[in-house]
């Protein structure tokens, strides 16, 4: 009975173990792929991803750059506008919201609008300042 009980108990904790491993592989991926997929839209991801791809040679990259250059600020100008919609939109849904809720329902709405808005911008100078270092690294 104590060798069951002890392989049994081998088995749950190792079980145990691969889920928690499992867990946080699959975390990890998940933000490599977030990751990736804002550089991607930013001014400087588009060029060094297609660059990755296509692998070109270095007469090539020297009339890619002109091209990625052009499409980044237009890249860039499309998401900031995407960015001031959005803003419009969440305002009109404010003022919507606004007749409906009570004062402490507002009152939590603007604190979580508040701190998405901190945590937005604080990623947005954290990745300012990451993609700063890597090109001072190239």
């Amino acid at each position: 009975m104590k060798k069951r009980l002890k392989y049994s108990l081998i088995f749950i904790i190792t079980l145990l173990i691969g889920f928690v491993i499992g867990f946080l592989t699959n975390g990890r991926l998940v933000n490599q792929r977030i990751v990736k997929m804002k550089d991607y839209f930013s001014e400087t991801g588009f060029g060094r991803e297609i660059k990755s791809v296509v692998r070109p040679t270095p007469e090539q990259e020297k009339l890619l750059m002109p091209a990625f250059r052009n499409f980044a600020s237009s890249n860039h100008e499309l998401m900031n506008n995407f960015h001031d919609d959005q803003k419009e939109l969440f305002s009109r849904l404010k003022e919507d919201l606004d007749t409906i809720l009570n004062e402490e329902q507002i009152k939590r709405l603007d604190e979580y609008w508040t701190k998405k808005k901190r945590r937005f911008n604080r990623n947005k100078f954290r990745k300012l300042r990451d993609n700063s270092g890597r090109n001072n690294r190239r």
